[in-house]
Parts: C-alpha cells; sequence; structure tokens
C-alpha cells in the first residue's frame, strides 16, 4: 500500500508528508545517522549510570572483555580473544587482543583492565568512583577479589568464591582509558574514552549526544561517520520527524502509531522480543503493604490482558513473573493470580478485621511519565491500575515524574506502590533476580530493588545460584526463587514488551539487541536509486 503525496491522518492527527523529492531534498550528509530519543542520557561513564539512553551511547563508545553476537546474548570475543575458568571456579584467565588503541591514542593493555576493575572495587585507588555511583557494578561485581596482571596481554581475574555469571557481566563492563581518567578525574563522565568503534565528540545535556566513527578502530569499521542522538519528548514530534527526513531513527513509538510506520512506503519498523519486565512494585516496608494480603488482593485486581491489548497494541504477552520466557530459568510459577475481584476482596476484608488495612487512606502510587523500552505509554497503565486498585478499595493518589526523577524517588522509597520496568543487561538469569529481589540491592537511595524485599531465603538461594557453575542445577534454584516470590507477591509482575524502534527505509543492516537498541556499527544507508 503506499499513501498519495499529501496528508497523512493517524489517529486524527494529520501529518505532513513529503513527496519523494522533498524528502531527498532536506536529507543531510548521508554519513551522518540522527536518532530521535525520547530521553536524554544522564551520563557517559557506562559505570556510573542504569539508564537505557545512557547505555546505548556507551555501548558505541566502550567495549568489554567478550561481547554479544549480533542480536543474541550469545557470548562472543571482544577485548579479549579466549577465556577460561579454572576447575575451581575462582580464576578466570583472559586473552588479550593485541594493537588496540584508546580513542585518545593511548595502548590497551592488561594494566588498563587492572584499572577499570579497580577504580570501582578497590576504595585505595586514587581514581575510585565514591559514593553511590557505580553501586550497581559494584553488586555486581562485589566478588572480584583481584585483577592480575600476567603480561601485557594477559590478564586473570580472581574471585572470592565461584561466581558463575561473571562472564556476562564483563560483557557489559566498559574498559576504560587510564591516561583520561586521570586527566579529568570525576569530569570522565562528560569526556569519556574507551576502545568502541566510535569516539565521543559533544553533548549538550537535554538535548543531543554525538558520536563520530574512530577510525583507528581494531574491529570491522562502521560505514557511519558520525551519529547524533536527538532529545525530542514528544512522541508525535518523532515520527512527524522521522517521516520528513529530520531523523533518520526514533525511538518509544507509541503503540496506536505502530501501524501507520508499517504500512508507510518511506519508513520500517524493527521489533525483537524484549529481555525485560515491567511491574507494579509494592513497598514492602511500607504499612499495609508489608501484610501479604494487602499484595495478595492487589494482584488479583490487575487484568493484565487490556494493557497488553491496549497498551502495547498487543505487542507484549502478560508477565507472570519477573524473567521473560526467552530467557534461560524461566519458570512459571507455582502460585498465580488470575483477574478475581472476589477474592481480592477476600483478602482485604481479612486485613480490615486484623487492623491491617485502612480504606480511607490513600496511597501514593508513582510512574514515570517518560516512555522507556520496556514501557511506551507509562501514564495510560498507570492510570488503568489505579482505577483496578480502586474497584475492590484500594486508594491511591498518582505522582507522575519524569524518568530520571522518577528512578530517585523510587530508589530512595519514597513510594507506596512504584510502576518501573527492567531491561536485562546480560543473558543470566542472575541480572533480573538478583538485581531485583536481592537484599544487598534494597538500599535507601540506591534501590533497584524498589519493593524493598528481603527475605533471607531467597538471598540464599541466589547466592547458591551464583556458586553453581552448571546449568541444570542453577536453573532449579531460579525455579525455587520464582516460586516463592509469586507467593510472597511483592510485585504484580505486568508484561513483557516487543522493542520496536523505527526507521528511514533506505537503512540496512538495522538489527536490535535484546536491550531494544539497534546495533549501529552495522548499519549502513542504501545508495539512491
Amino acid at each position: 500500500m503506499r499513501f498519495p503525496a499529501g496528508r497523512l491522518v493517524l489517529a486524527g492527527i494529520a501529518l505532513v508528508a513529503c513527496d519523494a523529492g522533498r524528502s531527498h531534498e532536506h536529507r543531510r550528509d548521508p554519513g551522518a545517522l540522527v536518532v530521535a530519543e525520547a530521553a536524554g542520557v544522564i551520563g557517559l561513564d557506562p559505570i556510573r549510570v542504569t539508564d537505557s539512553e545512557s547505555i546505548e551511547v556507551g555501548e558505541l563508545l566502550f567495549e568489554g572483555l567478550v561481547r554479544w553476537k549480533p542480536g543474541t546474548t550469545d557470548i562472543t570475543s571482544g577485548l579479549a580473544t579466549s577465556w577460561k575458568a579454572e576447575p575451581d571456579g575462582m580464576t578466570w584467565r583472559f586473552e588479550l587482543q593485541t594493537n588496540v588503541s584508546f580513542h585518545d591514542g593511548t595502548p590497551f593493555d592488561a594494566n588498563a583492565v587492572k584499572f577499570s576493575f579497580e577504580r570501582l572495587l578497590d576504595p585505595r585507588h586514587p581514581n575510585y568512583i565514591k559514593g553511590e555511583d557505580g553501586r550497581y557494578w559494584r553488586s555486581l561485581l562485589k566478588d572480584v577479589a583481584k585483577v592480575v596482571v600476567i603480561d601485557a596481554h594477559t590478564i586473570e581475574i580472581k574471585t572470592s568464591r565461584p561466581y558463575a555469571p561473571l562472564v556476562g557481566d564483563v560483557a557489559m563492563f566498559p574498559i576504560v582509558s587510564p591516561a583520561a581518567v586521570g586527566r579529568w578525574g570525576d569530569a570522565f563522565k562528560d569526556h569519556p574514552v574507551g576502545t568502541g568503534p566510535f569516539a565521543f565528540e559533544s553533548w549538550t545535556p537535554g538535548e543531543q549526544v554525538v558520536v563520530h566513527r574512530f577510525d583507528r578502530y581494531w574491529g570491522k569499521a562502521p560505514t557511519l561517520d558520525r551519529i547524533v542522538f536527538r532529545v525530542i519528548v514528544d512522541a508525535r514530534q518523532r515520527l512527524v520527524e522521522l517521516e520528513s527526513g529530520s531523523v533518520d531513527v526514533a525511538t518509544s513509538i507509541l503503540p496506536d502509531e505502530q501501524s501507520f510506520v508499517e504500512l508507510h512506503p518511506d519508513l520500517v519498523l524493527k521489533s525483537t522480543p524484549g529481555n525485560d519486565i515491567s511491574y507494579l512494585a509494592f513497598n514492602t516496608q511500607h504499612p499495609p503493604f508489608d501484610d501479604v494480603r494487602v499484595r495478595r488482593a492487589a494482584s488479583f485486581a490487575i487484568n493484565k490482558e487490556p494493557i497488553v491489548k491496549l497498551a502495547y497494541q498487543g505487542r507484549a504477552i502478560a508477565a507472570d513473573g519477573p524473567l521473560p520466557p526467552t530467557q534461560w530459568g524461566y519458570h512459571k510459577p507455582a502460585t498465580r493470580y488470575p483477574y478475581d475481584l472476589v477474592a481480592a476482596r477476600k483478602l482485604l476484608a481479612e486485613a480490615i478485621a486484623d487492623k491491617r488495612f485502612d480504606p480511607d487512606q490513600v496511597y501514593k502510587l508513582y510512574s514515570l511519565s517518560t516512555p522507556r523500552p520496556y514501557l511506551t505509554q507509562p501514564e495510560r497503565v498507570a492510570r488503568f491500575l489505579q482505577a483496578a486498585l480502586a474497584q475492590v478499595g484500594i486508594k491511591t493518589e498518582l505522582v507522575l515524574q519524569p524518568y530520571s526523577e522518577h528512578k530517585r524517588a523510587v530508589e530512595a522509597g519514597e513510594h507506596d506502590l512504584a510502576v518501573f520496568g527492567w531491561v536485562g543487561d546480560t543473558g543470566d538469569p542472575d541480572n533480573f533476580l538478583y538485581v531485583l529481589f536481592h537484599s544487598d540491592n534494597a538500599q535507601v537511595g540506591a534501590a533497584q530493588n524498589i519493593a524493598f524485599y528481603r527475605v533471607p531465603g531467597v538471598d540464599a538461594l541466589l547466592t547458591d545460584a551464583q556458586r553453581a557453575s552448571d546449568e541444570p542445577t542453577r536453573s532449579g534454584m531460579y525455579a525455587a526463587v520464582q516460586d516463592r516470590i509469586a507467593a510472597d507477591a511483592p510485585w504484580v509482575p505486568l508484561a513483557h514488551s516487543e522493542l520496536v524502534v523505527a526507521a528511514r527505509a533506505e537503512l540496512e543492516g538495522l538489527i536490535l539487541s535484546p536491550r531494544g537498541h539497534p546495533i549501529y556499527p552495522l548499519i549502513r544507508r542504501a545508495e539512491p536509486p
């Protein structure tokens, strides 16, 4: 189907279409790619940030010892050519690439690897990252006891106990230029220097980030000269600029606009099953949500199917637990919560009789307003949840905030309930279950576990699963964890999304990672006919 030149109508909004001639007149340098994002990056030092936009740019500038095969979470060589673990599972040897340079011209070697780990993990290091910055990575790599330089191109990572998720973690862990960190200190986050296929050019916070091709890159050189990440908060404006040719790629396309992209002759929609979860978390440290009956009642009150159909336009599946079905270790929990208002009201009545729930109290329901890969219409979902809870007598006040403010508030535990989500950084269940449910990550002010769910038995299982070396054993432990979490109901798991971006049709080689990011070094622009 082709649209005539002129006006295209989408959901009652008229969009101005460009004919082929106008479109080419407005094209920029074909070597430059412009990406429209719903939010700007928070920082450019990847071990200080966890937001999707910052990681998307950071993974172009920095590399890990290993990497993911394009479009998968299968591990392949990166800055290390090979690796192996000793039988005790506590020593990992990595053989490193040779003739690799950082963007500042200094050589990559074993000392740079040691430096990168120690600035995160060693408080005595002169460039140690203090305070809350780096807490996420310190939590993942807390069992790294030391990094030993064997020679210029060989390192050993020694852990204090067997730690099976290590290789998956180092796929995302950035190796930095020691010279650049020494020069810039804490300001390195604004002047990032890695070994990646693109080098940092400029950053205007809240507006755009620009990176350019690193011509001395050790791997296959990308064809793009430059990438510009522009912040365009309004979803319809992102789509208008994509259609006009002002941008080449647009993220966070609203579900009800995706069919427009699919039918447009000059645009394409790329999607992949998300390695993600959206959820409603209860602050289990705040009454009445410290009572499992209230949490279970809320779980029974929420019908997930309308959320999937309306807020995701069917581009998601209803979640029954934290792990997406594509993740190894996924387990359908023994305890489930079908939509059942009778069961919900019965549980709340019991809590009222025991004076554990006050039906006149109004609780704070926090939600982000900024679209995220796992939740493109957060306000719509939050209002649906508010109405669902109200019908069984749980009254809430909705607190809507942009992503960065919302993240700060829920990490500090200000909420009674909160809408949030997670995109897995690795292909390991540990990156969901340990990060989102272990007590280590329920520290007020920097919590990833925003339910503040602290259960010693769950902690022990998660720690034991990190020690186990074989996948079947770990899967059994993770199944037990998922059963216990479902019974305790610290969350209502909502959906696993299909991650989607829209792009100009002339782009070739556009593949999405499981985090939903285009793999930019593979993108090329087709020659005009």
